[in-house]
């Protein structure tokens, strides 16, 4: 797509060359929209000579209110997060470094003989979040809210309306459904110890930069167990991991943290069911997520990862045995499969 200097609003302009102008940056910029993700967010490439930046747009300054707080503790802690140059709270827009386009996925399926080093990194730099960020500063966003049993159930309430009876036009949840669910997130939902949880943790949100990995889209992250994003990453259904290369990356996750306060605060005995459960939960979400681009904003990119989500919940939900949901995902995976882009 050829920039253009015409893509924004004129006060978004104005207020670019404003912010360049304070920047030292001299000269004319060009604009090229970036694709999108699952969020509403427009993002931008503005090119100025021969540097780039990355504009986030957000009018209501309701999606990206905490980016900016969390970007700054995160860089203190000394991790690999995007430089943020400027941003306007008023006009809903924020100026970043430009990190480029590769995607942590996309490195993976070009090499795949590297999936296991990059994943291997991955863990590190996850494990290195949680424990450098324990415990975490109270008067950060990310403090004030949880994964508790209140929001893993308003989650799978979420999974109900855009999957279940959005995408697949099956019936709302059962009475039985719903005792069950809240069964499953009260458990959960007393997992410790919390931590800074990203809450979207997989190789989607991962850049590699350099030949780095660099951290995006934490603006979102919750107070939670670690096991959270372990779970993304461990059972994402972009890039899957087999049980083998799973327990090596365990091991790793518990050596990088080993050096951290939070590494004692965890009966690492009880990892292999927490992280069956927790995961359970998340790809059963991941999966009502991926039905939600497309019944709210018409995306189809997303529905082809509808049914790894639901046949890694699958496998998970019967490992459980007793304690896991008693929830048809078998029959939600048929309808899956039978609907299939």
């Amino acid at each position: 797509m050829k920039p253009s200097a015409n893509t924004l609003p004129e006060t978004l302009q104005v207020w670019l060359s404003g912010r360049f102008k304070t920047l030292g940056k001299k000269g004319s910029f060009q604009i090229q929209p970036l694709a999108g993700d699952g969020s509403p967010r427009p993002f931008y490439r503005v090119v100025l000579g021969d540097t780039s930046y990355v504009l986030l747009t957000d009018a209501a300054w309701t999606l990206s209110q905490d980016y900016p707080p969390h970007q700054a503790y995160l860089e203190k802690l000394g991790l690999p997060v995007p430089k943020f140059l400027a941003w306007d709270q008023k006009l809903g827009v924020l100026l970043m470094e430009d990190l480029g386009d590769t995607l942590l996925q996309e490195k993976i399926l070009q090499a795949p003989a590297e999936k296991l080093s990059w994943l291997e990194k991955a863990t590190q730099l996850v494990a290195e979040l949680h424990g450098r960020s324990f415990p975490v500063p109270k008067e950060l966003p990310v403090a004030t809210r949880h994964f508790d049993a209140a929001k893993y159930s308003q989650e799978l309430g979420f999974t109900y309306e855009h999957l279940i009876q959005g995408y697949f036009k099956l019936p709302a949840a059962s009475l039985d459904e719903q005792r069950e669910v809240g069964r499953f997130c009260s458990w959960i939902g007393g997992f410790g110890p919390e931590t800074f949880s990203h809450r979207d943790y997989h190789t989607r949100n991962l850049l590699v930069h350099g030949g780095q990995l660099r951290l995006i889209d934490f603006q979102d992250a919750r107070m939670g167990p670690i096991e959270y994003d372990l779970a993304s990453l461990f059972y994402d259904p972009y890039v899957p991991v087999d049980a083998r290369d799973r327990e090596r990356l365990i091991q790793v996750y518990q050596q990088t943290l080993k050096p951290y306060a939070l590494s004692n605060q965890i009966t690492w005995a009880d990892l292999p069911e927490r992280l069956h459960a927790v995961g359970l939960q998340r790809m059963v979400k991941a999966a009502g997520s991926f039905a939600s681009f497309f019944t709210r904003y018409g995306k189809t990119t997303h529905l082809r990862y509808i049914t790894p989500a639901l046949q890694t919940a699958l496998d998970l939900h019967k490992s459980l045995g007793s304690k896991a949901p008693k929830l048809p995902i078998a029959q939600w995976l048929e309808h899956s499969k039978k609907a299939a882009p």
